[in-house]
């Protein structure tokens, strides 16, 4: 571990206590909200940092897995706490924000910035058509009880509909993991990396890292309230673009770096998988979350929410069946999510 890391741990850290310590003593939510927002972001990164050396020994694969897996882990922590506080509109928006920031955003600035650098990059055309086609499984899988809904709004099975929705989409997504790592022709094309800290050093702060997410995103979480009263965001932007963000940097640092560093299989396995496992599983473990806590949450979506998830799985789908791409095809990822930025904000 670097002088640089070890410096950098110790600074998230402090503004992870920083931002505990303004939550006891009852400081104003907004200051509270940023705080708490710089700290989970740090921790999200420091979590990738430490996936990223777990996992890279056992190649690009199991570490693309695990770093979706440990970066998607402030999402999911903030996202059963917001259905915990009764902020079922954030959850529900934060599902869709977090797939379209791993798809849109990431993925659009990995090929923007790495083919600016290196040209016309290629990779495993059938990885990535597997990963589209999981993406547009997950829109519709979020999409049907929404179309549900809108047909027959008064019929009240919406709660069934969503627990059966949830368990197919976990069920496709074991059998998706399970068929990536036992199907032949499945690799990626980059080599493996050099693993640089002791598995003792990962695995430690990959648990102390853990911990300290879930407390700071439940001070997170109480404060987003506060944050829409002072500063008059839309909810619908708090959902979609902020929280996503700031849950999902550690991706947003991995996938690029990579991408930049012409290693694109591994970056473009970040950001699908990281979608992906959102729209299937985290979406899944919400909605059972929420019948744990009394607030049980329905898969029911705005139009504009999936609309934008579905430009998400077209523009990736398109994409992944070239077998090669360029920057300009980033830049038209990038484009869409700051035009649909806009829109969420002006809708409030």
């Amino acid at each position: 571990m670097s002088r640089f890391q070890k410096i950098s741990f110790l600074i998230i850290f402090a503004v992870a206590v920083l931002a505990l310590v303004l939550r006891v003593l009852d400081v104003e939510g907004q200051i509270v909200f940023v705080v708490a927002a710089f700290a989970v972001a740090g921790l999200a990164w420091a979590l990738g940092e430490a996936t990223e050396q777990a996992g890279e020994s056992a190649g690009p694969r199991v570490s693309a897995l695990l770093n979706a897996s440990f970066g998607n882990l402030p999402e999911v922590v903030i996202l059963v706490l917001a259905i915990n506080a009764g902020l079922e509109d954030i959850a529900r928006a934060s599902i869709i924000g977090s797939v379209i920031g791993n798809i849109l955003l990431i993925l659009g600035l990995s090929l923007l910035l790495g083919g600016w650098r290196n040209g016309i990059q290629t990779f495993n055309m059938r990885v990535a058509g597997m990963n589209s086609s999981m993406l547009v499984l997950g829109v519709v899988g979020l999409g049907i009880p929404t179309l549900f809904f809108a047909i027959e709004p008064n019929v009240g099975s919406e709660h069934i509909l969503s627990r059966w929705t949830a368990l197919l989409l976990l069920m496709c997504y074991v059998a998706y993991v399970y068929f990536s790592f036992t199907t032949p022709g499945l690799q990626f094309a980059d080599e493996a990396g050099q693993q640089h800290w002791s598995h003792t050093q990962a695995i430690g702060l990959l648990a102390l890292t853990a911990i300290a997410t879930g407390v700071v995103s439940e001070v997170l979480v109480h404060s987003i309230e506060p944050t829409i009263k002072a500063w008059g965001v839309p909810r619908e932007f708090i959902g979609i673009i902020v929280v996503p963000f700031v849950g999902n940097v550690a991706e947003h640092f991995s996938a690029v770096r990579l991408a930049y560093n012409n290693r694109l299989d591994f970056a473009m396995g970040i950001a699908y998988g990281s979608g992906i496992q959102i729209a299937l599983l985290a979406s899944s473990v919400a909605v059972f979350a929420s019948i744990a806590l009394g607030h049980e949450l329905e898969l029911v979506f705005d139009p504009l929410q999936l609309a934008v998830l579905g430009a998400a799985a077209l523009g990736s789908t398109l994409i992944a069946r070239g077998g090669e791409t360029n920057w300009l095809e980033g830049l038209q990822m990038v484009t869409i999510y700051m035009v649909s930025a806009i829109a969420f904000w002006l809708l409030g």
